[in-house]
């Protein structure tokens, strides 16, 4: 017959009583360790107590007796969040994991500098992710006193305060253009958004003018919101073949699928009249018809780069450049919309 449950919060001696072991194997199983023996009848026994007594290890305590967290500190992006942000979270998470790193996101959308550099710091993490304009050398000099040595930045970094994965927001408007242009298309729009998602919509859009400059291309611009209204008037004009545009770049997936809803309300057929590329390769892209032809940089391969670089530097190694540079590289998805 098990031991009665602890009346109050379970601890790892807890556990060892109800398995009939240890505390240090206890400990051995929750960290995967592998070098100890450790059957695997006692290690389900272990993980069975877990369960039963709803044990949760003592994560600061774990950090003292490590010396160091495994926290990976990330704070939350700065402009809204879109499915390949999240989707880059979720694969950062299960490469971190996997690496025996916890993911943790810092909810200051905010926090930049020196300021917030002492708020990243004041968790003892093991390493913090950070975009390189959040993070100056000064706040990089205050982690590392802080103890934090594994800073891995995302975006330019000419400076060199501290390792980094190039970031280039660009790239994917760049890549749409080019297809265009080697599908025919003589006479371009693009899609600018207004509000917050201005900041990344006029690159995108300034992109798409080099591109199409250097082919002798005009383009269109269209400032705009994401609904069909604001994009109404635009379709309505395009219906005159003199002022159409043979291919649009619309910024994103959702704004494109936008785009072909109202071009279809106003009697324009998508691709035939007008070819439309997105970015973002979101799946409800390849579920509507026409299919979306979008661009898009993987997010799992960024995030498995990231996390190989994140323990890299965590273990006191050079992280891969050569890695990086090929899981940076956009790539485009041929749908039916171009």
């Amino acid at each position: 017959m098990p031991p009665a449950p602890p009346t109050g919060r379970p601890t790892s001696a807890d556990v060892a009583r109800r398995a009939g072991v240890s505390r240090t194997t206890v400990s051995y199983v929750l960290n995967g360790r592998t070098d100890q023996g450790i059957s695997e009848e006692t290690r389900l026994r272990v993980l069975s107590a877990v369960r039963d007594l709803g044990y949760a290890p003592n994560a600061s305590a774990r950090m003292l007796r490590a010396g160091r967290s495994n926290i990976v500190l990330m704070p939350m992006w700065q402009l809204p969040a879109s499915p390949a942000t999240d989707t880059f979270v979720e694969h950062l998470s299960q490469e971190l994991e996997a690496r025996d790193l916890c993911l943790l996101i810092h909810g200051d959308r905010t926090a930049a500098g020196d300021e917030g550099a002492r708020a990243w710091a004041e968790l003892r993490p093991a390493a913090v992710l950070a975009n390189a304009q959040r993070c100056p050398a000064s706040a990089v000099r205050l982690l590392r006193r802080a103890g934090v040595d594994a800073i891995l930045l995302i975006g330019d970094v000419p400076d060199g305060r501290a390792p980094a994965v190039p970031e280039d927001r660009t790239a994917v408007a760049r890549c749409a253009a080019e297809y265009l242009l080697g599908r025919g298309h003589d006479r371009l729009a693009c899609l600018v958004p207004s509000g917050p998602l201005a900041e990344l919509g006029q690159p995108r859009f300034a992109a798409v003018q080099t591109v199409a400059a250097a082919a002798g291309v005009p383009v269109e611009r269209v400032d705009c919101e994401l609904s069909t209204d604001s994009l109404a008037a635009t379709a309505a004009a395009w219906r005159d073949p003199a002022r159409r545009p043979s291919g649009v770049y619309a910024y994103n997936d959702e704004f494109a699928l936008t785009l072909i809803q109202v071009l279809r309300d106003t009697g324009l057929r998508v691709p035939e009249d007008i070819a439309v590329v997105g970015s973002g390769n979101f799946p409800l892209g390849k579920v509507l018809r026409p299919r979306l032809t979008s661009t898009h940089v993987p997010a799992p391969a960024i995030a498995r780069v990231v996390a190989a670089s994140i323990r890299c530097l965590i273990d006191g190694q050079d992280i891969d450049h050569d890695e990086i540079a090929v899981a940076v590289r956009p790539h485009l998805v041929a749908g039916e919309s171009a």
